[in-house]
């Protein structure tokens, strides 16, 4: 009997421990990591090169050209070059999937080169973005190039 009640305690003091915790809203996770992509975009168009507070240390990032960056603090990705003239985002889709969300969009970019010549591309990027003590951080990025088939 002492270990029946003993057990059917420990059952309600499981259930109110996991009603305590607060399950974070699909939507409102969401919205921040919506909010976070577009804080990533701004900083782009800035030049800002200070990364720290959106990649986590060892994220892995695959650029367009399949070269893969292993992030550590302090990186400075972008440093050295102008910064896009600018970037449009769409066809975002946010999935969340408890404490991680997967992001896939599309991003149109003009820029100059170092002489000064427009070009424009357009890519399909991922992120995979993590929940940590201090919030949301990527911990996985892939790019794509976005190519027109061939006439």
């Amino acid at each position: 009997m002492k270990k029946a009640i003993l057990f059917l305690c420990c059952l309600l003091l499981g259930a109110s421990f996991a009603v305590a915790q607060k399950i974070p809203d699909s939507k409102d996770v969401e919205t921040e990591i919506r909010r976070l992509e577009e804080l990533g975009r701004t900083k782009s168009l800035r030049g800002d090169a200070d990364w720290d507070g959106l990649w986590a240390e060892d994220a892995h990032l695959v650029d367009v050209t399949g070269k893969v960056t292993i992030y550590k603090k302090g990186l400075n990705l972008g440093a050295g070059f102008a910064p896009p003239k600018a970037m449009k985002m769409s066809e975002m889709i946010v999935r969340v999937y408890g404490e991680t969300a997967v992001v896939t969009a599309l991003m149109e970019i003009e820029a100059e080169t170092a002489d000064k010549k427009p070009f424009t591309f357009s890519l399909r990027f991922m992120n995979v973005w993590r929940k940590f003590a201090d919030g949301w951080k990527i911990v996985a990025s892939e790019s794509t190039p976005v190519r027109l088939p061939a006439k």
